[in-house]
């Protein structure tokens, strides 16, 4: 039997699972880990506790397939975008790996900036610069740890350390590779002048693979500590956001995916890199060939929902919190909430935002707080999708998924404060799925990426409808939401 090995490295936990050729989930596994603040602004994780919790899913999910590792054909990843991992000549890791939704890199993000207009970045990357993503990471490196920058031979995405580690070769994909804030998106090579403008080296990036090409062999070292064979095949895989698109079948041109994850996500392919001239989304290379996908995304989705759990209503039964909020009308009677803890990307592109109540009254309960935050998250997602809109990208079709499509009631908010219909995927685990398919792909299990998809993903006919007594509701809620941020834009960098 062909099996199929999906690992997704997120940003809070790691998942593996085992497929059959027909997407039939035979094993699956999840480790939970945290993110590590070591100052205001800071996000840091280890790459390796992501390969010993790599190492341990693997074994518990090939375990629950009833096969051994002999049995896995082919290996995909799929991983957090963004963040930065730096290794020595040696290849060992020279500092905690610097991810995502960290902030610090707010001086050097500027300093490039500063350096050109935003039309000249849209010619160069088609992107904004960004704190989080790889490249003002770096330079935040070279500024206050000049003694580890120096020691800097290799850089690489999260998941691709995951893949060194698997295969000892370095690489990276395109669609990673577009989220580093250096990459030229419609090129799908790195950009030499604005790593140029930046002081780099670019011998230090790794060159760029397609997700579903061969990108190396498991050695034999890694077989002496993992259950794989040496010998398996590992495809570049790609960027998260990438495979739960594949892992949904979003594909095509019209076709819309909704990821409500620790951040949240819209993403809708493209024939053309066609950019927001503001630059207020993302442009990036898709993992299907000749086509790229438009990106909005929110830094706090999931992650507001955890923070009103763990850190104010101490209640981290997520079920029960559901059901509380099931219980107040739409609109929260009059609560509106700015998820903006982390800062925002989409439209902002602001790092010192800040997230909001507004709205408070001496009758809202707990129930109104954790629906508020459900809406608040998807009135930031439809920030995006009126971008997408304007773009004349548009919704076909919306597929929703990660943790926010388990919640039947935030699948309704969504199609409520987007006014559309919105379906959910049979399989949940997206990403695993997709990183499944890339390696199907290269290992010429399925002859394209279509082809995969096609034999993989299984949409559930039955959409989610909006409710027209709650559309009306989100109209007037959303105009306040929207001038919630503008009114108070100036007050939070004074915090």
């Amino acid at each position: 039997m062909s099996l199929l090995m999906g690992i997704d490295l997120g940003t809070s936990s790691v998942k593996a699972m085992v497929t059959n050729a027909n997407g039939q989930v035979l094993g699956f596994a999840q480790q939970e880990y945290g993110i590590d603040i070591p100052s205001s602004g800071h996000a840091e994780q280890s790459p390796d506790t992501w390969w010993e919790l790599v190492k341990r899913t693997s074994e518990l999910a090939i375990a629950r397939s009833g096969y051994s590792g002999a049995a896995i054909r082919g290996i995909g990843l799929s991983g957090q975008m963004h963040g930065l991992v730096a290794l020595d000549r040696e290849g060992r890791v020279l500092r905690p790996a610097i991810i995502w939704c960290d902030q610090r890199s707010i001086p050097q993000r500027d300093a490039i900036a500063s350096l050109f207009t935003a039309e000249q970045l849209g010619d160069m990357i088609q992107n904004p610069m960004s704190t989080g993503f790889l490249l003002p990471s770096l330079m935040w490196i070279r500024a206050h740890e000049p003694d580890i920058y120096r020691r800097i031979a290799h850089v690489m995405l999260p998941k691709d350390y995951i893949r060194y580690r698997l295969t000892g070769e370095i690489g990276t994909d395109t669609t990673d590779a577009s989220g580093a804030s250096a990459f030229d998106v419609a090129a799908k090579q790195w950009s030499e002048p604005l790593l140029d403008a930046a002081g780099m080296d670019q011998a230090m990036f790794p060159a760029a693979g397609n997700p579903w090409d061969v990108a190396g062999y498991v050695s034999c070292s890694t077989e002496a500590e993992t259950v794989f064979r040496s010998g398996t095949p590992v495809v570049y895989g790609g960027a998260d956001q990438a495979m739960q698109a594949i892992g949904n079948s979003v594909i095509e041109a019209g076709d819309v995916s909704c990821t409500i994850g620790t951040g949240g996500q819209l993403l809708s392919p493209m024939l053309t890199p066609i950019y927001d001239k503001q630059l207020r989304t993302h442009t990036y290379v898709h993992a299907v060939r000749d086509r790229w996908y438009l990106l909005a995304a929110t830094m706090s989705a999931g992650l507001s929902l955890k923070w009103l759990a763990t850190q104010i209503l101490r209640n981290v039964d997520y079920k029960a919190l559901d059901r509380m909020a099931d219980d107040v009308p739409a609109g929260s009677d009059g609560l509106v909430f700015l998820p903006y803890l982390t800062g925002d990307r989409t439209p902002h592109m602001d790092p010192y935002s800040r997230g909001l109540f507004f709205g408070l009254k001496l009758e809202h309960r707990d129930a109104h707080l954790v629906r508020a935050v459900l809406e608040g998250v998807c009135f930031s997602l439809r920030d995006g999708m009126e971008i997408f809109k304007s773009l004349g990208c548009g919704k076909q079709r919306i597929i929703v998924s990660g943790g926010g499509a388990k919640s039947e009631l935030w699948k309704q908010i969504v199609a409520d404060t987007l006014n559309c219909e919105v379906y959910v995927n049979s399989t949940e685990e997206q990403a695993c799925l997709g990183a499944a398919a890339m390696a199907g792909v290269g290992i010429r299990l399925y002859s394209s990426v279509e082809d995969a998809c096609a034999a993989l993903v299984r949409i559930k006919p039955e959409p989610v409808i909006p409710r027209r007594e709650h559309t009306d509701i989100y109209e007037r809620n959303y105009a306040v939401y929207t001038r919630l941020y503008e009114n108070n834009r100036a007050l939070f960098p004074e915090l």
